[in-house]
């Protein structure tokens, strides 16, 4: 063998143990829950159950919608902190139109997904043309919405809803619950809308690099201003499926999307940087409620349980910084 060949190949084997160290760098944070999956399924095996396993993807599910507006929020380098107040809204005024006023049920919530395009748009308007910071913009909608839901709602839950309207939440379809395909119907569209059309890679880009995005004509504003519409359409979703399958709607029923929806649109934005972000929302999802789900099963308290979705959410930026710190170091070593 020659010289020539050996070193070759030394390149090549060099070039693999690189892509698998870069691999095992970028999706360290996945590999390690997986090992926590498998640990947790070992020590208590009702975990891998088929009941319980349709419980973690109804939860997911219900937290899904305002993950996937999120997520594409924080794509295009904004943030939006008033999605559980729209996402309660949407659900208290869909109710309030069926009890009180005696709507139908889709019109109740064809009413609470259309208020929530609304305040979407409200909001990036606040970004776009009076050039209020994202986190200032949305942190006033999130106390003018707190204002509104008690308004609406006098500060009492709506108990008594219409079966058509519950069926939405509590339906099955081939033992599956209904808010599960709504789930996947709205994850289909939000991939193909970020990953095959114009639109949606210019919300990456325009997240990645704004100024190489205004240099390449992208419209700054006209992107930002969708990315807020988009997410304000999909937050009354989560609302108004999660009064549906608990039979209620109560006024801080937004409340508990807000740390989960966080945790999961960080995991596909930040790890998969720009690239399959709603997919990655998507195992971001799961992973969050899967682990909230395991520590109800080992019997933690609530207390604790509530914070499980802060530290994924902490260990996600953690694993991401020093994943791209080692990958940096990794390059400068090859080069």
């Amino acid at each position: 063998m020659s010289k020539y060949s050996s070193n070759t190949e030394q390149k090549h084997a060099l070039s693999r143990r690189d892509a698998i160290a870069s691999f095992l760098i970028r999706y360290a944070v996945f590999i390690f829950f997986f090992f926590i999956y498998v640990a947790i399924a070992i020590y208590s095996p009702v975990f891998l159950s088929p009941a319980n396993l349709a419980d973690i993807l109804l939860t997911a599910s219900l937290v899904s919608f305002v993950s996937f507006g999120l997520s594409i929020v924080i794509a295009a380098g904004g943030i939006d902190l008033s999605f559980p107040n729209i996402a309660g809204y949407g659900a208290m005024l869909s109710t309030y139109l069926m009890i009180e006023i005696g709507y139908s049920v889709w019109v109740g919530v064809l009413s609470g997904v259309l208020v929530g395009l609304v305040i979407g748009a409200f909001n990036g308007l606040l970004v776009t043309r009076l050039y209020i910071n994202s986190f200032i913009a949305t942190l006033g909608t999130l106390f003018i919405l707190s204002g509104f839901l008690y308004w609406l709602s006098g500060g009492q839950s709506m108990q008594i809803l219409p079966q058509d309207f519950e069926y939405l939440g509590r339906g099955t379809l081939l033992n599956i619950r209904m808010p599960v395909y709504f789930m996947a119907g709205v994850f289909i569209l939000c991939y193909l809308f970020m990953e095959k059309t114009r639109w949606g890679r210019q919300i990456t880009m325009v997240g990645g690099n704004i100024e190489a995005a205004r240099l390449s004509g992208v419209n700054i504003r006209m992107i930002t201003l969708l990315s807020f519409i988009i997410c304000g359409l999909l937050s009354p979703l989560s609302g108004i499926l999660q009064a549906a399958s608990a039979g209620a709607a109560a006024v801080d029923i937004g409340n508990r999307f807000m740390v989960p929806a966080f945790a999961a649109a960080m995991m596909g934005t930040v790890i998969f940087q720009g690239k399959n972000i709603i997919l990655g929302t998507l195992f971001g999802i799961i992973f969050v409620e899967s682990l909230n789900n395991a520590s109800f099963i080992l019997g933690v308290s609530p207390e604790i349980r509530r914070v499980v979705p802060g530290i994924v959410l902490l260990a996600t930026i953690a694993f991401n910084y020093y994943a791209k710190k080692a990958l940096s170091e990794m390059r400068v070593h090859t080069s």
